[in-house]
């Protein structure tokens, strides 16, 4: 610890704002060579990657913010709603344009911004991050607060030992997030096939005939020693960021938590379905309930298995129509009811000739939530040392990589 020096980020970096689009201006979806990076693509990943969920500044558009664009290695830090999440941008997301609500940190010398990165999303720089944070009703992180962000760092050699420690861990889960991404793409296209050349050996039912929706609800007098809460947003394209373990009897149970999960059930939120917050849960934690802001789906019919009813309400195609129901509601968030989805259709096999299909979809599904259950196992040891590493309590002076 001798050689570790503290400074605040002014010290080590600048710190520069962002821009909102000009007046009468909207972003476009055709891809060209400005994507506009939002507070919703932080988090997701260490390096923010150019994907198809980006959209894009209109050539005029772009002549008239151009100096707020970001380059490979910059920090991007969100400053209002989601506060404190962050991302490196990468090589090809270099030129993006950021929101008005990102800041970004350039300029960095004598720190990585791999380290600068890992020291943000640590406890300690969460802390310094709250710390910063100022407002009651709409939360805001000021500029100068960011600046003012103390930061503990290393000689530049232990600073390489420390990411090269942490990274591994990171490109481990990405990989096997690319695997899953993969092979979910294979298990959409043989499920097409079979619907395409099988027509013969399936009817196509209303899903409420075929699976129960909402089939069990916990009720408080039950008197659980310990809950495994998923809430709506802790889940997204059927990964999960986070389960919330809870004590009733110490702790307060949200109120929302009522919806029973059993093994190979779907949850599907019910609230803005765009936002994908859906997946299903191959092996649930023991106690787990869900929020009462999903339709817990399961299948009731032997030949219908709940991955092809998963892969039938993921479809882009049924999203899209599930939101433009929900725009169409009265309450207060665009929201579906639990009965929308029970009429939509689902192709179902009349007879065992097509058991090797649903015994191929049950395969990779179970693929999928091995690799699923070991990015949280890699994320929860990467969570473990990030605190060790942050503040010397681990030396890594003597570990050769």
């Amino acid at each position: 610890m001798g050689d570790w020096k503290k400074a605040k980020i002014k010290e080590f970096a600048d710190v520069k704002g962002g821009k909102r689009l000009p007046k009468g201006k909207q972003l476009i979806k055709e891809p060209n060579s400005h994507p506009y990076i939002r507070i919703r693509d932080l988090g997701k990943t260490k390096y923010l990657q150019l994907t198809s969920e980006y959209e894009y500044v209109d050539d005029e558009t772009q002549q008239s913010i151009a100096r707020y664009v970001v380059d490979k290695g910059d920090i991007l830090i969100s400053v209002v709603g989601t506060i404190g999440l962050v991302g490196i941008v990468g090589e090809t997301l270099d030129k993006a344009n950021q929101t008005e609500n990102c800041d970004k940190i350039i300029n960095i010398r004598g720190v990585l911004s791999e380290y600068l990165y890992y020291y943000l999303i640590s406890s300690f720089g969460q802390d310094e991050i709250k710390k910063g944070t100022v407002g009651a009703v709409q939360p805001k992180l000021p500029l100068k607060n960011i600046q003012d962000i103390t930061v503990l760092y290393p000689p530049i050699d232990e600073q390489e030992k420390i990411v090269e420690i942490l990274s591994s861990i990171d490109k481990k889960i990405e990989t096997n997030e690319a695997i899953n991404d993969n092979l979910y793409v294979q298990v959409r296209t043989l499920t097409k096939q079979w619907i395409t050349e099988n027509s013969s050996d399936y009817e196509l039912l209303p899903l409420a005939k075929i699976a129960s929706i909402n089939p069990d609800t916990y009720s408080p007098k039950e008197e659980w020693e310990y809950v495994n809460y998923l809430d709506t947003s802790n889940i997204t394209d059927g990964c999960i960021a986070e389960i919330q373990h809870i004590t009733p009897s110490t702790e307060k149970l949200p109120s929302r938590a009522r919806r029973k999960i059993a093994p190979n059930d779907i949850v599907f939120s019910t609230v803005r379905p765009n936002q994908r917050h859906f997946g299903i849960l191959n092996a649930p934690m023991p106690n787990m309930l869900g929020s009462t802001g999903f339709a817990v789906i399961r299948s009731n019919n032997p030949l219908v298995s709940n991955e092809l009813i998963y892969l039938c309400l993921t479809e882009n195609e049924f999203i899209e129509k599930m939101q433009q129901l929900a725009e169409q509601s009265t309450s207060t968030f665009p929201s579906i009811k639990p009965s929308d989805l029970g009429v939509c259709e689902i192709p179902c096999p009349k007879d065992n000739a097509s058991k090797n299909f649903t015994e191929m979809l049950k395969s990779m599904f179970a693929l999928i939530a091995e690799n699923q259950r070991e990015n949280i196992s890699l994320a929860t040891m990467r969570d473990t040392l990030l605190p060790k590493l942050m503040s010397g309590e681990l030396d890594v002076s003597d570990i050769y990589l």
